[in-house]
């Protein structure tokens, strides 16, 4: 009865640790949205703005990644093609910030870890 419990605990954790790295990124690994607006300190219109532009970038890298499962594209290819959008979005997000705050999220995005790769089984 103890080892199941004490299981049971452990696979909690594992889940709960796995949620919450999930949460430490945004889409195309940029800093999660909630971080942006805290430490930026955004005011409501660039909230909406870059709020919208999160959930376009959302959008665009599912789509890329299930065209390129259809496709078979390789896995360097599709990086290629992933790091191309978060360009053009970091890119956007920055057009809807003035130059002080446009700075500051370029140190956020610096600031964010890499994504841990997937090791093949």
């Amino acid at each position: 009865m103890e080892r199941k419990r004490v299981v049971g605990v452990v696979a909690a954790l594992a889940l709960m640790s796995g949620i919450a790295a999930a949460q430490e990124a945004g889409p195309y690994n940029l800093p999660p949205l909630e971080k942006v607006k805290k430490e930026i300190k955004l005011t409501d219109d660039e909230t909406s703005k870059v709020t919208e532009l999160y959930a376009l970038a959302t959008k665009n890298e599912a789509e890329s990644k299930a065209r390129a499962k259809e496709q078979g594209t390789d896995r360097k290819t599709l990086e290629g093609n992933l790091a191309n959008g978060k360009v053009e979005i970091i890119n956007k997000i920055k057009e809807a910030l003035d130059k002080e705050k446009g700075s500051a999220f370029d140190k956020l995005v610096a600031s964010q870890p890499a994504p841990e790769k997937k090791k093949k089984k």
